[in-house]
C-alpha cells in the first residue's frame, strides 16, 4: 500500500512531543508505520565499548509513528492525494497547490499485474515433475545400501 510520506520528503511533525518541528525523513519502516526524522525525537544511549566501537553517550534519531507527520509544500504542511494519469502511471500529488511529490510506478503497458493464464498452467506440471524426481531419487538411495565386510583378527 502506497504511503504519504517518502524517504527524502520534508515533513512536519502534527502530533507528539516535537510537534511543530520539520526534517527530513531519513528512514521509513513500513512494518512498524514509522518514520525516522532528522534532528527530530533524538534519543541517548551509553554504548559499551567493544571492538568496533569506542563507546560513549550516542544520540541518534528514533522513529515516530507514520500518522504524526505531514509533508510540506512551501513551509505549509499538506495532505497526500494519488492520481492515476492517463498513461497508466501513478503519482503522489499535494493537495495544497496540486503540485506533483513523486512518480510511485511509471506507465503500464494494459496488462494486468497477475500471472498469465498459461504460466500457471505450467507451473503445476513442473512441481509434479520435481516430486517424481525426488520420489526415484529416494527409492535409488534406498536400493543402494553399503555392506560392510568383517575381518579376523589372527
Amino acid at each position: 500500500m502506497p504511503r504519504h510520506v517518502r524517504k527524502g520528503d520534508t515533513v512536519i511533525v502534527t502530533a507528539g512531543d516535537h510537534r511543530g518541528k520539520t526534517g527530513p525523513v531519513l528512514r521509513v519502516i513500513p512494518d512498524e508505520d514509522r518514520v525516522i526524522v532528522q534532528g527530530v525525537n533524538l534519543k541517548t544511549k551509553h554504548m559499551k565499548p567493544s571492538r568496533m566501537t569506542q563507546g560513549g553517550i550516542v544520540t541518534r534519531e528514533a522513529p515516530i509513528q507514520l500518522s504524526n507527520v505531514s509533508p510540506m509544500i512551501d513551509g505549509k504542511l499538506t495532505r497526500v492525494r494519488f492520481e492515476t494519469r492517463d498513461d497508466g502511471s501513478k503519482v503522489r500529488v499535494a493537495v495544497r497547490g496540486g503540485g506533483e511529490l513523486s512518480v510511485v510506478h511509471g506507465p503500464r503497458d494494459g496488462k494486468k499485474a497477475g500471472p498469465s493464464p498459461s504460466s500457471s498452467a505450467a507451473s503445476p506440471s513442473k512441481k509434479k515433475t520435481k516430486k517424481a524426481a525426488s520420489k526415484k531419487a529416494v527409492s535409488k538411495n534406498k536400493t543402494k545400501k553399503k555392506v560392510k565386510k568383517k575381518t579376523k583378527k589372527a
